[in-house]
């Protein structure tokens, strides 16, 4: 395939994603965690040179080490919400269910009759811990020298491949925990990260990338038969349940003004976890009623990132001595939906994230560490809503060590620190959390080009 024919190729690609239906979704958790192999985890968009790149930045797939990568990634994590005490003379009295209460709900945001106090789930503290194993797969493949090269990169989770876990932010949740949940982090931990991509050196200065992250839309629609109303535990159930597979595009462009500069700029579309669903109950003697749902997962807003890195002057092998970077990250929050498809009631803001990292050969084996701010979008929660989130200092260090029979063994920590913002209703929020890699392995094979 001649290099013409490549570039037409790579742009035909361009064309075709960007075509791609503008409602499907994809998932959220390289986002928080970063990229798990290959090092500088935070600023993966600017400096990652492995398989991470594939979804990170796909321009940077002709400067990537051509090798299959195959690890495991551990996380913990814990999460504190605390509530202060409940105010004297706010419960609700058992004599509620005695009025004549007016009040119907116009829509599904209510308002709705309050419950009892008494009646409710226990009003507590939220103590969310948990432990994730993710298993990292990645491969870096050149098809036509650096004209043309493929690159896929799996982040799966051990243990489920997708979650789902929705609650309210208002007090529609008094009906069901009676707690308070982190917005943008939770069932987000456990969302399944599948991304093609393909990248293209146009020339000595320029390199182009697209791909496609695969995600998933369910469809489901149950008909319930009731031959008896009065005895609502007899039914029968007749359940029509449709997944899809969907594709999300997103870009990258790489320039190197000189041999030692780079400036990149990534585009990453919308994407979540989709399902609508449909129930249709059926009485003997009453009219059919219809009810319709919508539960969103793993929600993230269209992204640009733009970076630039400098690097010292390359060694024989083509591996640069130093490099250091900065990303810049903006992410439009203000078109968020939450895990009802809702939109916040305060708006949320868009974002600005920066990160600054960089690396260097340390006795054959390369070190890297990087620092980051991530901004909250959550607006002060002053009114009806209680959208739980904080900005949060990030970090992570790594090092790449070579071993026998061309492998590569990697660890990598990853930290992120959480702190209560001044406003009154942030105060009650509060998480830490600490990410570690225990392995990952890269299995190189060279390919001449």
């Amino acid at each position: 395939m001649s290099l013409r024919r490549n570039r037409r190729f790579v742009l035909a690609l361009l064309l075709v994603a960007l075509a791609l239906p503008q409602d499907s979704y994809a998932s959220s958790t390289l986002e928080i965690i970063g990229a798990t192999t290959g090092g500088n985890q935070i600023t993966a968009r600017v400096l990652s040179h492995g398989s991470a790149a594939t979804y990170f930045n796909p321009s940077l797939l002709p400067e990537a080490t051509p090798k299959l990568e195959a690890g495991f990634f551990g996380l913990a994590s814990q999460n504190r919400i605390r509530l202060k005490a409940r105010p004297a003379g706010v419960d609700v009295p058992q004599s509620v269910y005695g009025t004549d209460d007016p009040v119907r709900p116009t829509d599904a945001r209510g308002p709705f009759r309050p419950k009892a106090t008494a009646d409710l789930p226990p009003r507590s503290d939220t103590e969310a811990d948990d432990n994730v194993i993710y298993a990292a797969i990645g491969m870096v493949r050149p098809l036509a020298g650096r004209s043309l090269v493929f690159g896929f990169y799996a982040f799966l989770p051990v243990r489920a491949f997708l979650n789902q876990n929705s609650f309210f932010t208002d007090e529609r949740e008094q009906y069901f925990s009676n707690q308070l949940h982190p917005e943008l982090l939770g069932d987000r931990l456990d969302v399944s990260t599948i991304a093609f991509a393909l990248g293209s050196q146009l020339n000595d200065w320029l390199s182009i990338g697209a791909g496609i992250d695969v995600s998933i839309f369910t469809e489901s629609k149950v008909t319930v038969y009731v031959p008896d109303g009065s005895d609502q535990s007899n039914v029968l159930l007749s359940p029509e349940i449709h997944t899809d597979s969907r594709f999300r595009p997103y870009f990258g462009i790489t320039a190197h003004p000189t041999q030692r500069t780079s400036v990149v700029a990534t585009l990453h579309t919308p994407f979540a976890n989709t399902t609508n669903g449909q129930n249709d109950l059926r009485y003997w003697n009453a009219k059919s009623v219809t009810q319709v749902y919508t539960i969103s997962q793993g929600g993230e807003p269209l992204r640009l990132a733009i970076g630039a890195s400098y690097s010292g002057a390359l060694r024989p092998d083509g591996r640069a001595p130093w490099e250091v970077g900065i990303q810049l990250l903006g992410e439009r929050w203000s078109q968020y939906s939450d895990r009802h498809g809702e939109r916040p009631l305060d708006g949320w803001n868009n974002t600005l994230n920066v990160a600054v990292g960089g690396g260097f050969l340390w006795r054959e084996r390369h070190v890297t560490l990087d620092l980051g701010y991530v901004a909250s979008p959550v607006s002060d929660q002053t009114g009806r809503t209680n959208y739980v989130d904080n900005s949060r200092l990030v970090a992570s260090a790594g090092i790449t060590v070579n071993a026998p029979r061309a492998r590569t063994a990697a660890i990598n920590a990853y930290s992120i620190k959480s702190w209560p913002d001044s406003s009154l209703t942030r105060l009650l929020r509060s998480c830490f959390m600490f990410f570690i890699c225990f392995s990952s392995f890269g299995f190189i094979r060279s390919t001449p080009g």
